[in-house]
Parts: C-alpha cells; sequence; structure tokens
C-alpha cells in the first residue's frame, strides 16, 4: 500500500494546456493533470503516446510550446532558465538509461549535484550518499565506476542520485525498459519503498504489474491526450474507453 493521498490539498504538479510541438507535430496537445503530494502516478499507453514528453516537459527537460506548468501553487515561467533550476532541485528524473558519468566514481556521481547546486557541502553530500546508499543495498559500491556495475545496480544509482538532492517528486522514464529480466525486480522494489514512504512519484512504465500493485492513479494516453485516468482497479479492471480497452487487451 503507498502512503494515504489527501484529495483536499493543492496539487504539488498543476499541468493546464499542456502542448509540445516537434516540427509541426503535436506530441501533446491540450495536456491537463494534477499530481498530489504523496501520489504515485502510473502513466501508460503505446509507444509515441507522449507519456515520456509529458514527463520530460514537467521538469523543463523538454520545453513547453504553450501551457502552464506550477509546482506547489508557483508558476513556472517556461522560458525562464532561473525557474527550471528551481524546478530541477524539487523534481528529480531517473532515465531508462541511467545516465551516470562514466568516469566518476557512483559516490561522485551522487554528490555532484547536490554541491553544485549549493544543497549541501562536500562532507554532507557524501554522508548523504553513504545512507542513501545502503538503504539500496549497495553501499560497497561506492567507489566502483558504472561500467563495473550491472543495470540493475546502475539505475539503483541513479535513483540514489535523484534521492541526493531530497526533491519533492521524482519523474521516472521506464526506468526498467533497458534492464535484464533477472534486475527488473531488484528497482522496482526500491520503487515500491519509496512509494510506501509517501515520495511522490510519476512513473512511465510498461511494467503493469507494477502499476496495479503501487498506483494511486493510472493515465492512459494516446496521441498526446490523456485518453483516461482513474485507480487502478478501474483502468485495468473495467476501463471506460474503448481506446483503453483495446490497449490492455493487446498487452495484457
Amino acid at each position: 500500500m503507498t502512503a494515504a493521498v489527501s484529495p483536499s490539498s493543492p496539487p504539488l504538479i498543476s499541468v493546464r494546456g499542456l502542448v509540445k510541438s516537434f516540427k509541426g507535430m503535436r506530441a501533446l496537445d491540450g495536456v491537463d493533470a494534477d499530481i498530489a503530494r504523496g501520489e504515485v502516478l502510473v502513466v501508460i499507453g503505446p509507444s509515441g503516446s507522449g507519456k515520456s514528453t509529458f514527463i520530460r516537459c514537467l521538469n523543463g527537460l523538454e520545453m513547453p510550446t504553450d501551457g502552464r506548468i506550477e509546482v506547489d501553487g508557483a508558476p513556472v515561467q517556461t522560458r525562464s532558465n532561473r525557474d527550471w533550476r528551481r524546478a530541477r532541485q524539487r523534481i528529480g528524473m531517473v532515465f531508462q538509461d541511467y545516465s551516470l558519468f562514466p568516469h566518476m566514481t557512483v559516490l561522485r556521481n551522487i554528490c555532484l549535484a547536490p554541491q553544485r547546486a549549493g544543497v549541501a557541502t562536500a562532507a554532507q553530500a557524501e554522508e548523504t550518499a553513504i545512507r542513501l546508499l545502503r538503504r539500496v543495498g549497495l553501499a560497497h559500491k561506492a567507489d566502483s565506476y558504472p561500467v563495473e556495475l550491472s543495470g540493475g545496480q546502475q539505475q539503483r544509482v541513479a535513483i540514489v542520485r535523484a534521492l541526493a538532492m531530497k526533491p519533492d517528486a521524482i519523474l521516472f522514464d521506464e526506468p526498467t525498459s533497458a534492464l535484464d529480466p533477472e534486475t527488473v525486480g531488484e528497482v522496482l522494489a526500491v520503487m515500491r519503498e519509496l512509494a510506501r514512504e509517501g515520495m511522490t512519484m510519476v512513473v512511465v512504465t510498461h511494467e503493469m504489474g507494477f502499476a496495479r500493485e503501487v498506483a494511486d492513479r493510472v493515465m492512459f494516453m494516446d496521441r498526446g491526450r490523456i485518453v483516461e485516468t482513474g485507480t487502478p482497479a478501474q483502468v485495468f479492471g473495467s476501463p471506460a474507453e474503448p481506446r483503453t480497452r483495446e490497449f490492455l487487451d493487446m498487452i495484457l
């Protein structure tokens, strides 16, 4: 079970009319969404539906073409690098390809961002990194380089790197898609633990079992739009939209 989410609280992240165009083609076509503090929102849909573009727009990795984004009630000026730097300190990101610096040790990979952002001193960053590595069972890998780790270990380090910034929310862009089947479970276990502890999470994934078990809400996207949103029981058990049913019939 995930931590309780209060429906009456203001959303941590709010999006209205979000549009993202690439060469005249709309990858996102007027998306409205609210993400509550402590909520686990799982985003599903076919390839090219806009799932990854949606979460990449939430912390400025993709620049929205139009629309409004608010973090904890404060508008993000989407053309302001300063606003995006602030937003990224509050909204972490875990990528499908880990994105660790190959020439840095695990410890240095984790400590770099908190020190550069002024979130922690070198000593504080190292203390936090070791504590978080211990939490995911990788303290003994602190002095290793990414090439010396399995895919699952690299992804756990990537999650620790995001946590080291003490974010309010973490975005996960298909975090298990590049992993061997044997290592998927160890990454999902860390994510389940974060959900139980109340971390706000937006997860793009094809792991439907994880979505059923952990999500507070499931959002199905297609062609840059939100087709349907509901609890896992609603979306997987009795989807209201024919397109949702068609997609689930193909993958389940």
